[in-house]
């Protein structure tokens, strides 16, 4: 097993595309959201090795999951997938210590090896 992870995207596409993807690369997929105060509950309840987020979500945007994750485990893994290029937004997620940051559209494949890394380094 590679480690749990929660997914949290607005595009019902990219959470399923991920979770068969992540789940085929031995990855425990413990939780889908669309939005950062689901990513939020997501976290409290599972405590996953890795939280996959995009920015721009209705409601509760990325930026309030990862700040509001960052605040229950400042060592939490977050990789931001974003294809917001506002360099504002940038700053901000670089401000409150996301693990990674990766532009959307970003290979899958490229995904779960920077996951692995990371895992390797922990």
């Amino acid at each position: 097993m590679n480690g749990s992870v929660i997914i949290i995207d607005d595009d019902e596409d990219i959470l399923e595309l991920l979770s068969e993807y992540l789940l085929l690369e031995d990855f425990d997929v413990v939780g889908c959201g669309t939005d950062g105060l689901k990513a939020v509950n997501l976290y409290a309840a599972h405590t996953p090795d890795f939280v996959i987020m995009d920015i721009a979500m209705p409601n509760y945007d990325g930026l309030y999951g990862l700040e509001h994750i960052k605040k229950l485990n400042p060592n939490a893994i977050i990789i931001i997938l974003t294809g917001n290029s506002d360099k504002s937004i940038t700053h901000k997620i670089i401000q409150l210590n996301a693990t990674k940051i990766l532009e959307k559209p970003y290979p899958v494949e490229k995904l779960v090896s920077v996951m692995k890394s990371i895992n390797n380094h922990v």
